[in-house]
């Protein structure tokens, strides 16, 4: 937000701060600096914050890029694990919405609600999938 941070090189800075957040920790880090050096952010900053933290997560599931097209929220995946897909089509509120795409790299297609906020149901799904894949884990031998 230009308005927010107006010099460009400490804008440019954030972003790439933002971009590198990997733990809920390293956001509350960069949060609380924010706040001390430009007072409360607005929602736009906030957005981008719990949007990196949801890629650094999705990156530990290798989820490799999520993206919104129209009404539908996209998950690329580096490889398709079957039971864990399954097991996450099953979970409220995802059944009926949930779908593999059928062509190129595999990829979760998610359907939206009319005025359902996109960002808050990528982190549940990448939320459920963390349960479903951390249970599995558990289980090895």
């Amino acid at each position: 937000d230009k308005d927010y941070v107006e010099n460009g090189e400490q804008r440019m800075d954030l972003y790439r701060r933002m971009a590198a957040i990997r733990s809920k920790a390293d956001a509350d880090e960069l949060l609380d600096e924010i706040v001390d050096r430009y007072g409360d952010p607005p929602k736009g900053v906030m957005n981008l914050i719990d949007v990196a933290l949801l890629r650094a997560r999705a990156a530990r599931l290798a989820i490799t890029d999520i993206s919104q097209k129209g009404p539908d929220v996209l998950f690329t995946l580096l490889a398709l694990d079957f039971e864990a897909v399954s097991r996450l089509c099953q979970t409220p509120p995802f059944p009926g919405r949930l779908f593999v795409l059928p062509k190129g790299k595999p990829t979760l297609r998610l359907r939206l609600n009319k005025g359902e906020n996109s960002l808050k149901l990528a982190v549940r799904l990448v939320e459920a999938l963390e349960a479903i894949v951390d249970e599995k884990n558990s289980k090895k031998p």
